[in-house]
């Protein structure tokens, strides 16, 4: 974990959704520049384990540099299930529908199937969240990062 902006963090060079398991967020603290190289199987599974939580690309940068991120949970296709999003944003709990389990790409896209993020206490104050909890999107401007900007690496 490099640090963090608008309460995403910054997690390898990737922006990410501040709620993302510690044991995914650290997996590569203690290892040295030839372990991650060459990573292990388990460590292939582990970082990419993280990639539901990684914040998705709304909007390219523009003529001053500034980007816009969506956070996983929100979306048409969000890429995990967030209880925090949901009670924010209204969600409508969604109508059960029949899924055909021979389908692969069906049974990826059910709610089911993707990570549930748990919060670690009840959050009730919405204006104590993290920017990036109480909106849809981030703007990320050119020095919000400041020197740690040179980490990020968008995907």
């Amino acid at each position: 974990m490099q640090g963090s902006v608008h309460g995403a963090l910054l997690i390898d060079g990737s922006l990410a959704c501040p709620l993302m398991p510690d044991r995914l967020a650290r997996v590569t603290t203690t290892l040295d520049d030839v372990a991650v190289r060459t990573p292990s199987d388990e460590l292939k599974a582990l970082i990419s384990a993280r990639e539901p939580y990684l914040l998705r690309l709304k909007q390219g940068p523009n003529t001053d540099g500034t980007v816009r991120f969506q956070c996983p949970a929100a979306g048409t296709s969000p890429s995990l299930s967030c209880p925090r999003f949901d009670r924010l944003h209204h969600r409508a709990p969604s109508w059960p529908t029949a899924v055909d389990l021979s389908d692969t790409r069906q049974r990826a896209a059910h709610p089911a199937a993707k990570p549930r993020i748990l919060p670690t206490s009840p959050d009730l104050k919405t204006r104590e969240l993290p920017k990036i909890c109480r909106q849809h999107t981030i703007t990320l401007h050119k020095n919000d990062l400041g020197h740690l900007d040179k980490f990020r690496q968008d995907v």
